[in-house]
């Protein structure tokens, strides 16, 4: 850290002596900047008067000099409310006037010396319309998806005989017009220099910037970018420092709040720094100038978007804290979708913001074309409007909430998050399974959690061997078991309205089956659950395994008996009779045969 502290010192004493080497060198001749070319005022006809002012605006956008601003302000009739301004006032007005007026005409497309009257065909005219006139419909095709159109006209008007220029109504307009036509790029940029130019005037299109700014300016515009990286990694660690001491303390929201602004605070003194040394050692010509400083305020709106995106986590920390002193798991739900709210408003905020007030775009026409575009966009996005009318319902009708144990078709986990398009499904597997909301609401869940209480249902079976009192012996057992006070105690069993059932009910291909009904409470408790349900199965099995074994009686399984037909116990005779046989006729019995064995299945 030391090092870096005293390299920033140095870098600073650098700088400064740059500032003062630079205040020192401001009384010696500068180098002075190619010579601005002669605008030649013609305002005979709407054609000299309309390529006069295209001509002196390139020179103003290349050099922006005061020779060419004049040149470009003899072709505007300046309305009476801009005559009553003050002289500084008026000029800035004239020049915006102009500027706007330019760009409109950028957007109609290229101009043609044909497309305008000379002096004979303006000769008998008072005025003449520019714009709107034929060939101009494309304008209004573009525009109608914006829902706008053009609101003004560009009309030349004949001020003094044989002097042409833009009306006053035109230029007191124009503002409106611009605003109007503001989502139409482009369509042509008129030559900033005339065609006779010189190698040296192609050298010159790099600017001001590059042919008055020296090399130790730059050098010092380095120095300061580093200085606002600098700046902004110590600014980082302070922060994030302190933001680890106060979550070591338990106290999570302030220490989210310096850990996220750390980064957006770097970001501003990097372009606090950046700025400061554009202005200070670069020479910007005025189109530059703004340019740069709009950047410079994009940067800075980015930096406290940044933030206040990142603020929206220290509120959902302090809802999560109130959510967990409340029973209810509706909150629960809420909670993220007011965090994804409030973010989605902000980016939507951060955008309209930019584009109006930085890029100077006019977002009132963005808003109706997204009325319009709003019913194409629907159509095409059924399947997630469905989805948020389906969070809608989930969290009204609330069949499940955050935290439930549902069965959704052939998949059982724990729901995890609602959000606005789907439900996502921790399986036991450990997989994420995310399902849309409208399928959720169009099928049938099964909430495993909302029930209270686990029905089991035992089959035990024993042996056909096993005599009746035996029987009742076996079935008594159960019973105890399932009375036993320790099982009923970790049961939960409501002795009352749901007391163990067991009863002798089947007599099976192979086996006594006794049946057993039992119901394991959970009573929202939530350390009760299926895990702790198959424990008590584990000591119910246990208990009765032990006890069948102390009375001697034997469980079943699928068994065969082989019985022989010379068994004593069982004599079985197979007779054959044969019909052809004689000896039948006379009385006599057939010769015994074979006795073959057959095999039985018994119970």
């Amino acid at each position: 850290m030391r090092w870096t502290i005293w390299l920033g010192v140095t870098i600073l004493t650098a700088c400064s002596f740059c500032i003062r080497s630079a205040q020192a060198q401001q009384t010696a001749p500068a180098a002075s900047p190619p010579p601005a070319q002669a605008i030649h005022v013609n305002l005979s006809s709407p054609r000299e008067a309309m390529f006069t002012f295209l001509a002196a605006m390139g020179q103003v956008h290349q050099q922006n000099d005061d020779q060419a601003w004049e040149a470009a302000l003899a072709t505007l009739a300046l309305p009476p409310d801009a005559q009553k301004l003050s002289q500084p006032d008026k000029l800035e007005w004239a020049r915006d006037a102009a500027r706007q007026l330019k760009t409109v005409i950028d957007q109609l497309g290229m101009v043609e010396r044909s497309d305008l009257p000379d002096a004979d065909a303006a000769h008998a005219l008072q005025q003449w319309v520019f714009f709107p006139r034929e060939g101009h419909e494309w304008v209004w095709e573009q525009l109608k998806p914006f829902g706008q159109w053009p609101q003004g006209q560009i009309v030349f008007e004949q001020t003094e005989p044989g002097v042409w220029q833009f009306s006053a109504q035109t230029v007191a307009n124009i503002a409106t017009l611009a605003s109007s036509m503001a989502p139409l790029p482009p369509r042509h940029i008129a030559p900033q220099l005339p065609d006779t130019q010189s190698a040296n005037d192609v050298v010159s299109l790099l600017g001001q910037t590059f042919t008055q700014t020296r090399a130790w300016q730059w050098g010092s515009l380095a120095g300061m970018i580093f200085l606002g990286l600098l700046a902004g990694k110590i600014a980082q660690s302070i922060l994030r420092n302190a933001a680890n001491r106060l979550r070591r303390l338990d106290w999570e929201a302030r220490g989210a709040l310096f850990d996220h602004l750390a980064s957006p605070l770097s970001l501003a003194l990097l372009t606090l720094a950046a700025g400061t040394g554009l202005r200070l050692f670069i020479h910007l010509s005025e189109p530059l100038r703004l340019f740069v400083q709009n950047i410079q305020a994009f940067l800075y709106i980015t930096a406290l978007g940044w933030f206040l995106y990142n603020l929206v986590e220290i509120i959902d920390i302090l809802l999560r804290r109130l959510t967990e002193k409340t029973s209810s798991r509706l909150d629960d739900m809420v909670a993220p979708l007011i965090r994804k709210t409030l973010r989605i408003f902000l980016l939507i905020v951060f955008t309209l913001v930019v584009a109006q007030n930085i890029f100077g775009l006019d977002i009132t026409g963005w808003l109706a074309g997204l009325g319009i575009a709003g019913l194409a966009v629907s159509l095409a996005a059924q399947d997630s409007v469905k989805n948020l009318f389906g969070s809608i319902t989930i969290f009204f009708d609330k069949p499940f909430t955050v935290g439930d144990f549902i069965q959704f078709q052939d998949h059982a986990g724990t729901v995890e998050e609602i959000g606005f398009r789907s439900t996502r499904l921790r399986l036991l597997s450990g997989a994420l399974l995310t399902i849309p909301n409208m399928k959720i609401i169009d099928s049938q869940v099964e909430n495993v959690s909302a029930r209270p209480s686990i029905r089991r249902q035992m089959n035990v079976t024993i042996t056909y061997a096993t005599p009746p009192h035996k029987i009742e012996e076996a079935v008594q057992i159960l019973r105890d078991i399932l009375h036993d006070p320790e099982v009923v105690r970790l049961g939960g069993f409501d002795m009352d309205k749901l007391p163990p059932r067991v009863a002798f009910n089947e007599l099976n291909a192979d086996s006594f089956n006794i049946c057993a009904y039992y119901w394991y409470q959970l009573g929202g408790d939530p350390s009760r659950g299926f895990y702790t349900y198959l424990d008590h199965c584990q000591l119910v099995n246990l208990m009765l395994l032990s006890r069948y074994a102390q009375a001697g009686i034997e469980l079943a399984l699928p068994t065969q008996t082989l019985y022989l037909a010379g068994d004593a116990k069982r004599e079985l005779a197979l007779r054959l009779l044969n019909p052809a046989d004689d000896r039948l006729s006379d009385g006599k019995p057939p010769r015994p045969l074979p006795q073959p064995s057959i095999d039985h299945q018994t119970s």
